[in-house]
């Protein structure tokens, strides 16, 4: 079928309190893409609180670099129905990061965020010698060399 269609699947529980070995996610996911699949989706359901995150919302960070330590990210579409989830796989990934899950009237918000122009993402795109710049104040006391004429 992977060869006139392109299949996308899907790995974890959209149930509250099933949790699943990072093992098994990683043996689920290598799976799914072995059988043909282009690519395959980390459950988190709507809420953002199951699966690949914490029941607060969190990342549920040891399962996330488990997985990326055998699966290849760019073959992963994670589900990040909140903004705090967008930004911690934009940051994490870079600004092309597979993301899923995202209701219509946060698409523009979300390339905000991807395009660094929200404070989630800001810094994530500039050199860092201007992260925390060092401005001298000036010298505005004038003094026996410097004039100060009206404008």
């Amino acid at each position: 079928m992977s060869k006139r269609v392109t299949v996308i699947s899907e790995v974890g529980s959209k149930e509250e309190g099933i949790l699943i070995r990072p093992n098994k996610w990683i043996e689920m996911m290598l799976a799914e893409l072995q059988a043909g699949a282009w690519k395959v989706i980390a459950e988190a359901r709507e809420s953002g609180t199951v699966g690949i995150y914490r029941p607060n919302g969190k990342a549920h960070v040891v399962l996330i670099n488990k997985i990326v330590a055998k699966v290849a990210p760019e073959k992963i579409i994670w589900e990040t129905p909140q903004k705090s989830q967008q930004a911690y796989f934009i940051k994490l990934f870079g600004a092309n990061v597979n993301l899923g899950n995202i209701s219509p009237q946060e698409v523009i918000a979300l390339e905000t965020l991807r395009l660094g122009l929200r404070s989630d993402t800001f810094f994530q795109y500039l050199d860092k010698s201007l992260h925390s710049p060092v401005v001298e104040e000036p010298n505005l006391t004038p003094n026996k060399k410097t004039e100060l004429k009206p404008i």
